[in-house]
């Protein structure tokens, strides 16, 4: 047994508080668990596993056995729980001496976690979670995780969370139903283990053999990580027609600010424009006097966005209960000319079809319309690498006892299931729609306070700060 210090990257306060730390690991790290004060993760090079206290220490457990993979803590029996070919072993985390076996019928498994009565452990072969019952010390079943490289199992918040290395994502599934509900992406190269304690999602990155803490929030309806900041100055060159503008005004639409992106700081050049609302929706205001003259106008301001990576995945939960279309979604759909009644299931389907059908974004928006969907139109940068791509027109689709969700790209690229959407941190909208017709600008003016807004062309640039 061997003991020598670790070097702790960024160290505020103990590990008991779970703050974001990264720990250096050895060359081979895999798997990942949490016994309440100390890390755990398996060095399958020497065969053997090793615990990080909360001083930053590590010491190691010579197993002496090969293919060592999967790792976790069982909190009812107080064990730490490791997985070799055919076996499952029991291990005392004060001493590190086995004081059980278990035998079973897979010979490459990459991970464990330990459910009340049950295991769930992760079969390398098939990709499958197979499903083991301690007290019949049977499998009774299981499901296919649908993975390419699935690499670590861990429970927690009524899921099971597994890794992929082929994407370096973490997937959270149903326990009864094995099917995914979301998803988080890392950003690194090669994770191994994954261990969620409390509201903390830990990762093996085996690449810079560290163990790293991955920020993300979970809601009933998506999980989103993967954040990107922008800090953007916005110059916007429109005409005004009018002879005189006494009484007019002027309002610039804001960037929404949404689960997807949170816009922060904007801020106007030109003081005369001020905070204010239209329909709900942030703008910038400025009331028009007879000293302002007609012709070329142009507007200044600049603001932050953090932008978040998000998938929505619809439960069954949602397209089995009862709804009606919220008040503050009528001004973004038609009722269609026959009435039909379609249940939520319905419209999953028919959003599924368009995007597999229509030729163009005006075409699959034309598709919603025409079976009652609402629909909000916006116009966003495509960011690559930090370096603005392209502008391009998308649109976001209120699914009946969902919400809003996103259609970034009308292909369905590698996941072709018609529950799971998504949102790239590398998108920022810069406008949207107030109602189903599109907004060409965020630039609207009214004559005077009794008439209503109406929608200016503007040439739009951008820099990026």
């Amino acid at each position: 047994m061997k003991r020598f210090l670790i070097l702790i990257l960024l160290f505020t306060c103990s590990i008991l508080a779970q703050e974001s730390k990264e720990y250096k690991l050895s060359d081979k790290a895999y798997g990942l668990a949490w016994d309440g004060v100390n890390f755990w993760y398996i060095d399958t090079n020497r065969r053997a596993i090793i615990k990080i206290n909360e001083i930053g220490e590590q010491e190691i457990y010579n197993l002496g056995l090969a293919n060592l993979r999967g790792i976790s803590f069982d909190s009812r029996e107080g064990k730490i729980l490791v997985v070799a070919p055919k076996q499952i072993l029991k291990l005392d985390p004060n001493s590190g001496g086995i004081t059980d076996k278990i035998s079973i019928p897979l010979a490459n498994v990459a991970g464990i976690a330990s459910v009340g009565n049950y295991y769930y452990i992760l079969d390398l072969d098939s990709g499958k979670v197979q499903i083991y019952d301690q007290s019949t010390s049977l499998l009774i079943g299981g499901f296919f995780t649908d993975r390419t490289r699935p690499r670590d199992i861990c429970y927690g918040r009524d899921s099971l969370w597994i890794s992929d290395s082929a994407d370096n994502s973490i997937y959270r599934y149903d326990t009864k139903t094995g099917k995914i509900t979301g998803s988080i992406k890392t950003n690194l190269r090669s994770v191994r283990g994954v261990l969620l304690s409390g509201s903390k999602l830990w990762v093996v990155d085996r690449e810079n053999k560290e163990i790293k803490n991955i920020p993300f929030i979970e809601t009933e309806r998506f999980i989103a990580s993967g954040e990107e900041e922008f800090n953007l100055e916005v110059t916007l060159k429109f005409k005004l027609d009018s002879v005189s503008l006494s009484k007019a005004q002027i309002a610039i639409l804001h960037p929404p600010s949404n689960e997807q992106q949170r816009i922060r700081g904007v801020k106007f050049t030109d003081t005369s424009y001020s905070p204010s609302f239209i329909q709900r929706n942030r703008v910038h205001l400025k009331k028009l006097s007879i000293e302002d003259l007609p012709g070329e106008q142009v507007v200044k301001y600049k603001f932050s966005s953090k932008n978040q990576f998000i998938k929505y995945y619809v439960t069954d939960d949602y397209l089995d209960k009862e709804a009606a279309y919220p008040n503050d979604v009528v001004s973004f759909y038609e009722k269609p000319k026959e009435d039909i009644k379609l249940t939520a299931r319905d419209y999953l389907d028919l959003i599924y079809q368009a995007r597999q059908t229509s030729i163009s974004f005006s075409d699959f928006k034309e598709n919603m319309k025409t079976n009652g969907i609402p629909v909000q139109s916006f116009r966003m940068i495509r960011f690559e690498k930090g370096k603005p791509k392209s502008i391009v027109d998308s649109l976001s689709v209120f699914l009946l006892g969902y919400g809003w969700i996103p259609i970034a790209d009308l292909g369905l690229g590698s996941n072709t299931d018609k529950r799971y959407f998504e949102k790239k941190e590398t998108d920022l909208i810069l406008y949207q729609s107030l109602n189903l017709k599109n907004s060409i600008s965020p630039v609207y003016f009214r004559k005077d306070a009794n008439s209503e807004w109406e929608n200016l062309p503007a040439e739009i640039t951008y820099k990026i700060k």
